[in-house]
């Protein structure tokens, strides 16, 4: 009977020490298939570019495509997919057009508890072979493309806002805080977006124009990033160009202070990689198109516990949420602890050859 205490006792240390030597800066691409991905989205991700600049949309590059634009020219050797930020104005601008000029998936389909986006996704797709989809959600705006949710690709769209310069970053994350704690109590992603679209209504702390700016409501990042401050008008514009791949995409006008107000440490490795994290999740969510609310319960208790556990974690590099949240899930889902120390060592032993590729 194979061990797998012992032989993820062994990997990890090797990969402890293998991470170590690795800089951040130095790195080759990706391989094989995550590679032809990485270009497949680069290909589309183009057309959607140049149809932002022929209505004169400025957008701007953050999360991991930011930090692989300015630390690898490129896609960070193991991310999967690319994502823009744009101001409310002009985002609300573009919804408009693809209102008019591609597939909707109307958010009144999507709902927390069936966990159904994915499937959602795959009808549409097999419907809409070859044209652009977008689904509103209340994290971002996707674009998607391809004929089915193995092939697909798609770019991410994050809306920002200018907001009072009268209100503190102590004041904001109390008040994200609410507003995260009654989107919750929303199931339906239409009324979760009606409902911010009340709040951004009537609440004035949104203005038109202002030196400050930060996250949407309607942002993922506004809950899973640490609030450092807001970010400065002069931080973003005017935008830029800057290398990547083989070619260029507009850029904030202090693109390295923007990123580290994001993640602080950007420029090194972060405390752990997840290769292909959004293909992997959406291959999570295609198993469950037969079961969905099944785990109900458990996906509560796996919050409780993730929120438990990362009130104790150092999370100067928000990275760090991906094994604390691991854990949790081992915690539930693992059946028992040799099926844990399985996938513990297989996953291991997949990141450190996946490093030892792209090694310069």
């Amino acid at each position: 009977m194979t061990d797998y205490k012992s032989l993820y006792k062994k990997i990890i240390k090797e990969y402890k020490e293998f991470y170590k030597t690795l800089d951040a800066q130095n790195l080759k691409p990706a391989q094989c298939a995550l590679r032809d991905y990485q270009l497949r989205t680069l290909d589309f991700c183009k057309k959607i570019i140049n149809r932002l600049d022929s209505l004169e949309l400025p957008y701007f590059p953050i999360g991991g495509t930011l930090i692989g634009a300015l630390r690898h020219g490129g896609f960070v050797p193991w991310d999967d997919d690319f994502d823009i930020g744009m101001m409310r104005e002009d985002y609300d601008r573009f919804l408009d057009f693809c209102a008019k000029n591609y597939v909707c998936i109307p958010p009144k389909k999507i709902s927390f508890s069936k966990n159904n986006r994915t499937a959602v996704w795959n009808e549409y797709l097999k419907q809409y072979p070859k044209r652009v989809i977008y689904s509103q959600t209340p994290h971002h705006t996707q674009l998607i493309y391809g004929t089915n949710i193995d092939d697909c690709v798609n770019i991410d769209i994050f809306a920002h806002e200018y907001y009072d310069t009268g209100i503190t970053i102590g004041w904001f994350k109390n008040y994200i805080s609410e507003i995260n704690k009654k989107k919750y109590n929303k199931d339906n992603f239409q009324k979760i977006l009606s409902f911010f679209d009340e709040e951004r209504q009537t609440n004035n702390i949104f203005v038109e124009k202002s030196e400050r700016i930060y996250y949407g409501l309607d942002n993922i990042d506004n809950y899973i990033l640490r609030h450092r401050g807001f970010f400065t008008y002069d931080m973003i514009f005017p935008l830029q160009k800057i290398k990547f791949e083989d070619t260029e995409i507009s850029v904030q006008n202090r693109a390295l202070d923007y990123a580290q107000l994001q993640y602080s440490n950007c420029m090194s490795m972060p405390a752990d990689i997840e290769i292909s994290p959004h293909i992997n999740r959406r291959n999570e969510s295609k198993n469950c198109f037969q079961t969905q609310g099944q785990n109900f319960f458990k996906r509560i208790l796996y919050r409780v516990i993730f929120a438990i556990c990362f009130r104790n974690v150092n999370d100067e590099n928000a990275d760090y949420k991906t094994l604390v949240a691991k854990e949790c899930k081992h915690k539930i889902f693992a059946k028992n602890e040799k099926e844990m120390y399985k996938e513990l060592y297989e996953t291991t032993k997949q990141k450190l050859e996946f490093l030892k590729s792209i090694d310069k």
